[in-house]
């Protein structure tokens, strides 16, 4: 098997963009690597909300894999606390957001997929 160029993504600091209320960076897809996801490393600012939103197209799920620091998200009207190591789920459709009401910058990183990305993946794999 050969490995593609690229097989580790450094964390950049620096590179931290502010988009849905948040500091995040993208990191999927890589060039040359197909996923049947996206994702993002994200961090949510302590006594700060993200952006309230539903997912664009509306089809699309999310996956919140908590990293560090404490937050409540809020999934539809039901107010979750999220902890370090905590998976949390958000059906399509649904709107959701995260609050840093607890005095401390939150850090998750993020996957989000829908039937067209995997579909696509499935047929870059050639197993249809």
């Amino acid at each position: 098997m050969t490995l593609p160029a690229k097989i580790v993504e450094p964390m950049n600091w620096d590179g931290l963009k502010h988009e849905y209320g948040l500091d995040g960076k993208r990191l999927l897809p890589w060039e040359g690597v197909t996923f049947p996801f996206g994702g993002a490393y994200c961090v949510v600012r302590k006594d700060t909300v993200s952006l309230d939103h539903v997912n664009d197209p509306a089809d699309e799920e999310e996956m919140f894999v908590c990293i560090g620091g404490e937050a409540d998200v809020v999934i539809g009207d039901r107010r979750h606390t999220a902890r370090q190591g905590d998976v949390i789920y958000i059906p399509a459709g649904v709107p959701h957001h995260v609050d840093a009401c607890r005095g401390e910058d939150f850090h998750f990183y993020t996957l989000w997929w829908s039937p067209a990305t995997c579909s696509a993946y499935i047929a870059s794999t050639g197993d249809q």
